[in-house]
């Protein structure tokens, strides 16, 4: 069949095309108008990031928090020795009709912990009788606070008398007049004693046991450290600790140091076996002391 000129121009239109579907891609998408720096049409939307461990973890309690604490609501517990601590109730009398009253405490860092600790005083009436003992309550990693049932101070009616307990750097000072055996025995029951000590008093742990540290020098007891006989005393090999246990890691270990009982005292007696001596450095004097708990059967049998 012959073809005319139109159909020869109608075959190559149509060969034309189907090559061009062979070469070329989708017709583009209109979007729509687009500004510079602007995202992808189809891009995901932003997701926040996963929340950090520590942003989970609850927070611990703020370094003041002890100070929001009624210590007249804590459950206090009172030191007749050490081998005698009791529970007491001091919203009313005890069982012996004794009442009690809480001072106003002061607060410092007491364990190196970050957290404000407070030291109170707890005062017990018994008819004429009147004792106020001087406490260490440490603020918990959990809020609860935890009462260090050794007295840093105490006044007591005949015997000694607290003058003040301050904040100091890495605990609490304590200025008091001790009573002596023999030198105040002839004071009115009214006056402390006459021997002024001034101590700065912190807490360490001997394993779960808070214990007093003497923060002037570490090695000694930071609790009340009683006057001595005024006699001359000879050099020996000291061990002693901080704390009233044979447990407790030896702060002096075997050092030669003057060394002497301390007189009897309320705060430091019935310990056994442990005793409370004063000692100090072999060139020089009892004005040096500190105080260590010590085993007198180390000695007996060293």
């Amino acid at each position: 069949m012959r073809l005319t000129p139109f159909r020869h121009l109608l075959i190559g239109l149509v060969a034309l095309g189907l090559a061009a579907g062979c070469t070329s891609g989708p017709p583009p998408v209109d979007t729509g108008p687009t500004t510079s720096g602007s995202a992808a049409p189809n891009a995901p939307e932003p997701t926040a990031p996963e929340p950090s461990a520590s942003a989970t973890t609850p927070a611990g309690p703020a370094a003041d928090a002890i100070r929001h604490l009624d210590p007249a609501g804590l459950d206090w517990q009172w030191f007749e020795s050490h081998s005698q601590i009791t529970a007491v109730d001091v919203t009313k009398p005890d069982r012996h009709k004794r009442t009690y009253t809480i001072g106003k405490p002061v607060y410092s860092d007491a364990n190196a912990d970050g957290l404000e600790d407070m030291a109170v005083s707890i005062a017990q009436l018994d008819g004429n009788g009147y004792r106020e003992q001087w406490h260490i309550w440490l603020a918990g990693a959990d809020g609860t606070p935890e009462q260090v049932t050794i007295p840093i101070a105490w006044t007591v009616r005949c015997g000694d008398g607290t003058s003040k307990v301050t904040a100091t750097k890495g605990g609490f000072k304590v200025v008091e007049r001790l009573r002596e055996p023999v030198i105040d025995d002839h004071l009115p029951c009214s006056s402390p004693g006459t021997f002024k000590s001034t101590r700065r008093v912190g807490v360490e742990r001997v394993g779960e046991l808070p214990a007093l540290v003497n923060l002037d020098d570490r090695r000694g007891y930071g609790g009340v450290c009683p006057t001595q006989q005024r006699t001359e005393t000879g050099r020996v090999k000291v061990w002693g600790g901080i704390a009233p246990t044979n447990a407790a890691p030896l702060t002096i270990d075997g050092k030669t140091m003057y060394m002497i009982l301390t007189h009897p005292h309320g705060l430091t007696q019935n310990a056994d076996p442990m005793r409370l001596v004063a000692v100090w450095p072999a060139g020089g004097n009892s004005d040096d002391r500190i105080c260590v708990w010590t085993d007198p059967g180390r000695y007996e049998s060293s």
